[in-house]
Formats: C-alpha cells, structure tokens, sequence
C-alpha cells in the first residue's frame, strides 16, 4: 500500500510479533500469538514508531486510515522466487513432471525476449511483490540481477540475490569461483550490491561439487545464506541414486558431462556429506524426504523453504510439512517464480498448507515472518513490529486468522 510520510494505521487486530523468534517445533510453531484487537501501527517514513491498541498517541500532521475489519501483521517474506524469470509467466508445461516443465523453460531461455520486455515483467513482479506485502525476498539471479535490483529498489522490497551456478559440471571450472561470472560483473557495477548478493548452487545433480563446497564456505565465512535446490522431485532422486532417468536424457554431454558418476545417495545425504548442511543453509523444496532426512535436517539446523504451489503445478509431489514441522526443522515459505507459479504472493502458500494440511494459522503467520527472516539472516527489524523496526505491513488474509 502506498503510504504518506506519517500514517496511523487502525485494523481489527493487529499481530505484532514482537517478542517472536525464529519458531522450531510443532509446539514452538503452533503457539498463540499476542493480538491487539482494536490496534493500529504508527509509521513514520516507513520506520515504526509505535504499536498498541487504539487510540494512540499522535504526532499532528497524521494521517489516519481506518482499515476496518482486517489483520495486519509485519511485512511478509518470500523466501524463494525467480524474479528474473516472470517473463516466462503463462509460457512453460504444467501438470506433467518435472523434466517436461524443464524442457519448456529450456525452450524460452535459448530464445528469449528482448531486454525491454524482460524489464518491464520484471518490474511488474516487483510491483506485485510490494503490493501484496512482501518487504524482503530470497531471489535466485542471473543475467539480469541489475534489473531485478533496480525494480526491486523502486518498489521498495528488499532482495537476496542468491547468485546461482548452474551448468557448471563441465571440464571447465571457472577457478575464479565462488561468484559465477555474470553475478561477479553485476556486483562489482553498483556500490553496494555485492552485499545483497550471495552465491548458490541450483541442485545437487547441476552444480559441481567443488563449486558448491566453496560457495556454501564463502557464505559461511562473510553470515551469509546459501542456498539450493534440493530434493524437489522424483527425477532427481532418480538420477542421484541410480544415474539415469529423464533428467539424465536432458542434461547429459551439457549440464553433466557424459564422465559423470551417480553418487548412489539421496539428495540429503549427499548434501550432507558434502558438508553443505548447517545453520544458515536454506534447502529449497524438500519435497521427498523422509523422517530420518527430515531429523538430519533439524539436527544440523537447515532451514528449510516450502513452496507448495509450485509443487502442485509441476506435479512433483507434495512436501511432508507436518512431518518437517514435528522433527524441529526451520520452516519458511516461498512462491518459486511465474514459471511454475501462478503470482508471487507468499501469503497464498501459506493458505495452500491450511487446506491441504489444516496447519494452525499462528504457524503459518511464523512461517512468513519471523521464521523466514531468521532462514535468510535478515537481522532484528524485519518480521516484528516494535519502535525503531522497518518491518513493513501486510494484510492477513481471512483464511489465515487465528
């Protein structure tokens, strides 16, 4: 919502979240938020000056907007998209697997649209992102990490830019490694942007070994996320274990050279022992874990990022929530991008978990804020609404009122 300099906002009830950590365990997730019913958060340029039940004490020159009977909690996180691709939205296969989709999005990207065109997708998604809410996200980069910087900053979302290797089991190593070579250019032609950024790995079966070890070491040593793709379908636990399937047929003599060798391991356990799991890793998808995968997770303190739209539309199966949830795992929520997703707005995930899975509101409130600041290391002014934070705001949909 656009606001003016100083603005009053008075709501139903308000969640602040203000005493609220990172939530592990389904006790921890589950448990009853603080509620200001009457309530209202006072802004001043986008920085909270105070949040309590109304009336509240007001500088003159307020603006007072009355939102009536709705929930507001502090700006929402989408921990995982692909800005950069939206302009594929409405464009790839859906319903038929995983390699199909691929296939599809292959297709688009050897002949993609002009760069204007890209921008302006771009900037809608950014558009979007702020529209619905959404004060950070976790976005997966490439060619255009500038554009995506720019919108995001004209919209004022916040953004991670996971810079990803992919393709890079070739014989040919970029020794210059961690930052693959279109992300280090970008980072290095704007003061400052090289601190959002953090290099990535796509997945376990498209990025080398030695390129993941030195990117997840990178990230570790400067606090800083590092993510990938992992256990996201069947395809891939098929090519892991086995060394052959669809994804073997598409990638074979491009991706994977035609030397390469199954690891005859599930995607955990080979993150594992690669030693890519840990505190301040986010595994994206997770899809086909079981509980044992699931404790590993927990016990190493992955964070783990549910995108549970996009998993239904590529049908790759659905993910063992509850399962994650009792195990202890770091739980946060992301949209993937409009190449598998209908829009990006990360409240909609959330929804998605309530009717398949009948998830307590209050952990799915956690899941968008609190939870996926602390996956990203995003700090303390994010995901609370207290004096001094620059939380954001954002409407809570009636399907996720406690």
């Amino acid at each position: 919502m656009n606001l003016p300099d100083t603005v009053a906002l008075r709501a139903r009830t308000v969640y602040p979240l203000t005493e609220e950590g990172p939530a592990r365990g389904w006790e921890a997730l589950a448990a009853p938020l603080r509620a200001l019913d009457n309530g209202a958060v006072l802004l001043r340029h986008g920085i909270v000056e105070a949040v309590d039940r109304w009336p509240l004490d007001l500088p003159p020159g307020t603006e007072v907007r009355d939102l009536g009977d709705v929930a507001l909690i502090p700006g929402i996180i989408n921990a995982h998209c692909h800005i950069q691709l939206s302009w594929t939205a409405g464009r790839t296969l859906w319903g038929q697997g995983f390699s199909p989709w691929l296939r599809s999005l292959i297709g688009l990207l050897r002949t993609q649209d002009p760069p204007e065109e890209r921008a302006a997708a771009i900037d809608g998604a950014c558009a979007a992102l702020a529209d619905c809410g959404t004060r950070h996200a976790g976005d997966y980069a490439g060619q255009d990490l500038l554009t995506v910087d720019a919108a995001a900053a004209r919209h004022e979302v916040g953004i991670t830019h996971f810079c990803e290797w992919f393709g890079a089991k070739t014989p040919f190593i970029d020794q210059r490694r961690p930052w693959p070579p279109r992300c280090r250019y970008a980072a290095a032609t704007v003061p400052g942007l090289g601190r959002r950024c953090a290099p990535a790995g796509h997945a376990l079966y498209s990025t080398d070994e030695d390129v993941l070890r030195d990117a997840h070491a990178f990230c570790k040593a400067l606090d800083r996320p590092f993510a990938l793709h992992l256990a996201e379908n069947e395809e891939e636990m098929r090519l892991l274990e086995l060394g052959d399937g669809p994804l073997w047929e598409l990638y074979a003599g491009t991706v994977l050279p035609h030397s390469w060798q199954a690891p005859h391991m599930r995607p955990v356990a080979w993150a594992r022992s690669l030693g890519l799991l840990g505190p301040g890793t986010l595994a994206v998808h997770c899809v086909h874990v079981d509980a044992a995968e699931a404790a590993l997770l927990a016990h190493s303190g992955t964070a783990v990022c549910l995108c549970p739209r996009s998993n239904a539309n590529l049908a790759v199966g659905v993910a063992p929530v509850e399962m994650l949830a009792h195990a202890g795992v770091l739980l946060c929520l992301g949209t993937d991008g409009l190449s598998s997703c209908t829009d990006l707005d990360v409240r909609k995930e959330a929804v998605a978990l309530r009717q398949r899975w009948g998830l307590p509101a209050e952990a799915l409130i956690r899941m968008l804020t609190v939870n996926a600041v602390a996956a990203l290391g995003l700090g303390d002014t994010l995901g609370r609404l207290y004096p001094g934070s620059t939380a954001g705001i954002a409407v809570l949909p009636e399907e996720l009122r406690p």
